[in-house]
């Protein structure tokens, strides 16, 4: 497996997620919200030969210190793709941000086992924070 970090309006980003985020699978997968994309996006997509298994948008907010991760996907919620993302995500922007997650319920799990813990939670979603400690 592979992560690719495209910047949000990279042409290589649309090669690699367009038919996904037009998937009516896909938008299932993320309760029907549409995926964004913007120049202060950086895409963390990960791939196997050619192949397209998952990708988490962050958000990054410089003058506010904070990266934020929503409305992601990764196929089969397999739990390596998870955390090979989510690793790689922090690897490359704790040193400079504050990494943040709205995340579906369901992978609060996942995202716990990578060193995000609870900050809030609602029904269908939780606030998610990158402890780089723990």
């Amino acid at each position: 497996m592979k992560i690719i970090k495209l910047n949000g309006e990279d042409q290589q980003l649309y090669d690699l997620v367009a038919h996904l985020v037009m998937s009516e699978d896909v938008l299932g997968y993320n309760l029907n919200y549409p995926y964004k994309t913007s120049p202060e996006y950086l895409w963390f997509i990960a791939t196997d030969e050619g192949n397209t298994l998952g990708f988490m948008p962050v958000k990054q907010e410089k003058d506010r210190g904070k990266a934020k991760i929503n409305n992601y996907y990764v196929a089969d919620d397999n739990g390596a793709v998870f955390s090979a993302l989510l690793q790689e995500i922090i690897e490359t922007l704790s040193a400079g941000f504050e990494i943040e997650a709205v995340t579906q319920t369901r992978h609060i799990p996942d995202f716990e086992r990578n060193g995000f813990s609870i900050a809030l939670h609602w029904k269908r979603y939780a606030k998610m924070k990158a402890m780089p400690d723990g």
